[in-house]
């Protein structure tokens, strides 16, 4: 990799591990512990929004973000992308009946909800503007390389962190399924 390609993967990757530190305070702090959305029947369905998408964060870092990535991962990770974003709007249009009975969404929640899309829209778009136009491709290679020392370890250091986050939200929303009356 060159220099430029270098320092736009370490921003990437800068901003994705601010981006997972704040969604750990939001999905799992104030969602889980103090909200305890799953918990209630108003806002039961928000949860299953949030399990979706805390399903689909650990695969979209191993195909998007702990290497650069190309051909037909790049495109699964893009595709994993844009049913998160169809789950976030969902969550979105979702919160105002969600969170009725438990006050709406606060002003701190709201603002970190701002904060935490702006980080992980730009580690987004910085991470897919670091890719070569080769790596477009579906018959380009799915590794084209290694992110640069510290970042590449760090990056996949998220890994089995969502991975238990996403077995967390699925229990929860396994258990407290009768509070939605979709299943017995």
């Amino acid at each position: 990799m060159h220099e430029m390609t270098d320092t736009l993967l370490i921003l990437s990757s800068a901003l994705l591990l601010v981006f997972a530190a704040l969604s750990a305070v939001d999905g799992v702090y104030i969602h889980l512990v103090r909200l305890r959305l799953h918990a209630h029947a108003a806002s039961w369905t928000e949860h299953v929004w949030h399990t979706g998408r805390a399903v689909l964060f650990a695969p979209i870092l191993l195909s998007l973000f702990t290497h650069v990535t190309g051909g037909a991962l790049l495109w699964a990770g893009i595709a994993l992308l844009v049913v998160d974003q169809a789950l976030e709007l969902l969550d979105t249009t979702s919160e105002n009946e969600s969170r009725a009975a438990l006050g709406g969404l606060g002003t701190f929640e709201y603002v970190l909800h701002i904060l935490l899309t702006t980080l992980r829209t730009a580690a987004i778009a910085v991470g897919l503007a670091a890719r070569p136009a080769a790596a477009w491709s579906l018959s380009a290679p799915n590794v084209l390389g290694e992110l640069p020392g510290f970042w590449g370890v760090a990056v996949l250091q998220l890994v089995p962190g969502a991975v238990v986050i996403a077995l967390l939200h699925v229990g929860l929303a396994v258990r407290h399924r009768r509070l939605c009356g979709c299943f017995a």
